[in-house]
C-alpha cells in the first residue's frame, strides 16, 4: 500500500488527538482556560496551537499558503474547536493517502526559502502533535485533572492488534 507508514502515523495522530479531545470534552471550560505556566498559557490555547499547526501545514501542502485564518479568527466553543481539530486531522490523513510524499514543496518563511519533501512535513506534524500531547498531560496533572488518556504509539498498536487491524 502506497504511503502505508505515513498513513499509519496519520491514523495514530487521529486516534491520539481523539483520546485527548474525549478527555478534554469532559473538563469545564473554565479549567480549560485557566492560566498555567507552560509553552502556552492554557490547555485550550495549547489545543488551538496544535490545531493551527495541522491546519496550516495542510493548507500549505494543498497549495494555499499558510492560511490559518479560520483558526486564528475562531470564536466558537471548545466543543466546536475540538470538532474542527478532528476534521483537520482526518483531512490531513486523506491528503497523505492521496499524494506523492516525495514531492517537494517550496515556501518562504522568515526571509528563508525552503524545499522540503511532503513526507518530512508529515513527520513534523505528527511529532509536533506528540510533543504537545505530552505537554497537555503535564498541564492536566497540574490542574488536578485525573482522567488523562494514554496515547503512546504502542498503545495505538496494541489497540489495533486487539481489534485485529494490525
Amino acid at each position: 500500500m502506497k504511503n502505508k507508514r505515513y498513513i499509519d502515523f496519520a491514523n495514530y495522530n487521529i486516534w491520539a488527538n481523539n483520546k485527548f479531545i474525549d478527555a478534554l470534552s469532559e473538563v469545564e471550560e473554565e479549567l480549560l482556560n485557566q492560566k498555567i505556566e507552560a509553552s502556552f498559557p492554557s490547555i485550550l490555547k495549547t489545543a488551538n496551537h496544535m490545531l493551527m499547526a495541522e491546519y496550516g501545514w495542510l493548507s500549505r501542502l494543498q497549495g494555499n499558503g499558510w492560511d490559518v485564518s479560520e483558526v486564528t479568527n475562531f470564536s466558537g466553543t471548545p466543543s466546536e474547536l475540538f470538532k474542527l481539530w478532528q476534521k483537520t486531522s482526518v483531512n490531513f490523513k486523506n491528503f497523505i493517502e492521496n499524494t506523492d510524499l516525495e514531492k517537494k514543496i517550496q515556501f518562504d518563511h522568515k526571509d528563508e526559502s525552503y524545499s522540503i519533501p511532503i513526507r518530512e512535513i508529515a513527520q513534523t506534524v505528527f511529532t509536533h502533535g506528540n510533543y504537545h500531547r505530552g505537554q497537555l498531560v503535564i498541564m492536566m496533572r497540574q490542574l488536578g485533572i485525573t482522567d488523562i488518556p494514554k496515547t503512546d504509539y504502542i498503545e495505538w498498536v496494541r489497540q489495533n492488534v486487539k481489534d485485529g487491524q494490525y
